[in-house]
């Protein structure tokens, strides 16, 4: 199993209890959400990593490594490779990389976009404690795809392919004792997005369990996290849209990582990542470590092209829902952007699929409140006749004439529940899609964050941490039209309760569109457009179902249906269902009350 339900943040855990209680009270009222965290694998004494607070600041730990050169006395080099989509920048001091530049983003802020600027220690370790971030080399050959640099001792060599966001970095010597290379790694993840508290959220370590193949995730939740990952195939810094990856061809046979949040006082820092890794080979004589880095966006295609299992470090959610995210959206998704349509009206063809997809259950759901509707005068009488002092009777009664009307008084829950699944995979989909970044609509400038109508900079108790300091016009849009398709439905099954019934309902249906627009307002707007789309849609196609279907023909259908024979009649699975619970609640109150 995937651990992908490890990254989600209280108002995501709070948004998935709200749409599934939404959505149980409204399919109620219309007819009357981890995996077990991974076993990590027991260290040996020998073999205990640093602590998080020694991997915060590896330069200390390489420092106490065998120093090859005099780093005062050589003076490094920096040197650039690039290609259609990269630019990196190595220095000659230990091969050490300077700044990673993706070519074709930016930043939130329009600057260019760095996934490491001079932010970043990485430094391997070699048997007898020789340090390769301590070594000077020099250029011993460069051509247009990569460099080879050499000290006489040890080679490196950088390869960089025309195009693509991956490069080989291939170390090659003779070690000074057996055992196997340690890779200390530790980078500061710098802002990128709008949105600080969801980059934050989504960024975090994910990584191939060497043992079953599957990808997880590290815990974070928006926090601070350490763990010991046992041995797995690659390593994967991962922030909300852009992951650095390490895959050594050997993969590692121990990791431990740790992220420390950048705090609220320093909003320029996403996370800080550091781990010591434990390459799964062991060096004894002439050596030849090959490594694959990967810096890049988190674009599924992109990342699944290499087969390497990359494009499940993009979190669609567990389970059900992320194979419909992964297996259902994106290929549609991909299929509209295909024809270069704008995103807003991708977004808008996509509800229109999905809702015609539903249609055929939405219309059996509304036939379904149709015939509780047409039924309600001699519900009415039911409770006239025994009212509350005899409740099975009444129960019993009302049973009765749904199965002689043939009508499932739960019919109007099941589009609810097959809609869920695509309802959260959407709610995941949405904020993890890269294609969304600085795409914009209407309005709104970037469908990846939130639109903002009216923004603020000042503190406000309980306003700023509840609901944020900006007002989104999409969120609006979707609680107002979640209100007014709650009054039409309202409208629609009015009178199939009890006064107090629906004093009761009234005050629940109303209020959760208000706590979905405090949940949602700092959510991207590609995935509010996309509820309130939804809601018009749904609104729409009901208003066009309710004209076509005439209550006084479902009526007389139900009269037939009532006058045939009782031979005539067969029953269904549910109301036999029904009435074998029932017959079971009344010998059970008699054997109590012998």
């Amino acid at each position: 199993m995937e651990n992908q339900n490890k990254g989600l943040d209280k108002n995501q855990i709070i948004g998935f209890v709200l749409i599934a209680t939404i959505m149980g009270v409204f399919g109620w009222w219309q007819s009357k959400y981890a995996p077990e965290e991974a076993v990590v694998p027991a260290v040996e004494e020998s073999q205990v990593m640093p602590t998080e607070s020694e991997l915060i600041v590896l330069d200390g730990a390489t420092e106490n490594a065998t120093a090859v050169v005099d780093s005062s006395a050589f003076v490094a080099e920096e040197f650039v490779i690039e290609n259609n989509d990269l630019k990196l920048t190595f220095s000659t001091l230990g091969a050490k990389m300077v700044s990673a530049q993706l070519k074709d983003y930016q930043t939130y802020d329009s600057l260019p976009l760095y996934v490491v600027n001079e932010n970043q220690t990485m430094d391997l370790i070699l048997p007898g404690a020789e340090s390769l971030g301590q070594k000077g080399f020099t250029v011993d050959s460069r051509t247009s795809s990569g460099v080879v640099l050499s000290d006489g001792e040890t080679k490196v060599r950088i390869t960089l392919p025309e195009s693509g966001f991956d490069f080989s970095w291939v170390v090659s010597g003779t070690a000074a004792a057996a055992g196997k290379p340690q890779l200390f790694w530790e980078r500061t993840a710098k802002r990128t997005e709008k949105g600080i508290s969801n980059e934050r959220v989504y960024s975090t370590y994910s990584y191939k369990v060497t043992e079953d193949g599957d990808i997880e995730n590290m815990s974070g939740r928006g926090g601070d996290d350490s763990e010991a990952l046992g041995a797995v195939d690659w390593l994967a810094q991962k922030q909300h849209f852009f992951s650095f990856i390490a895959h050594p061809e050997a993969g590692f046979s121990e990791v431990q990582a740790a992220t420390v949040n950048g705090g609220d006082e320093d909003e320029s820092i996403v996370k800080k990542f550091s781990s010591t890794a434990t390459l799964n080979t062991t060096v004894d004589g002439s050596y030849t470590l090959p490594f694959t880095f990967y810096i890049g966006p988190n674009h599924y295609q992109t990342l699944k092209d290499y087969d390497q299992g990359y494009e499940k470090v993009i979190n669609f959610g567990w389970g059900i829902f992320g194979w419909i995210g992964r297996g259902v959206v994106v290929p549609i998704f991909n299929w509209l952007e295909g024809y270069g349509l704008g995103y807003g009206l991708i977004i808008l063809i996509m509800v229109l699929i999905i809702k015609g997809a539903m249609s055929p259950l939405t219309f059996a759901s509304y036939r379904s409140m149709a015939k509780m509707r047409v039924l309600k005068p001699q519900l009415d009488e039911m409770n006239k006749k025994f009212g509350e002092k005899d409740a099975v009777a009444k129960q019993q009664a009302q049973m009765a004439l749904y199965k002689e009307a043939g009508v499932n008084p739960l019919g109007g829950c099941i589009p609810v529940i097959v809609q869920m699944p695509i309802l959260i995979a959407m709610f995941r989909f949405f904020p993890a899609s890269i294609e969304l970044r600085g795409e914009s609509f209407l309005w709104a400038t970037d469908l990846s964050t939130y639109d903002a109508l009216i923004s603020w900079d000042q503190h406000i108790p309980l306003i700023s941490t509840f609901y944020g300091n900006h007002i989104s016009i999409f969120t609006l849009l979707m609680t107002a039209s979640t209100i007014l398709y709650t009054r039409m439905n309202q409208q629609m099954t009015a009178g199939t309760g009890s006064s107090e019934q629906m004093k009761q309902m009234q005050i629940i249906m109303y209020v959760m569109p208000l706590m979905f627009m405090f949940v949602l307002n700092s959510y991207p707007a590609g995935l509010t457009y996309y509820y309130f789309l939804s809601n018009i849609v749904t609104f729409g196609m009901q208003w066009g179902i309710r004209k076509s279907v005439n209550d006084e023909a479902i009526l007389a259908k139900i009269e037939a249906k009532k006058a045939q024979p009782k031979g005539e009649k067969k029953k269904s699975k549910f109301q036999a269902r029904l009435e074998e619970m029932q017959r079971q609640q009344n010998l059970n109150r008699s054997q109590r009350r012998k």
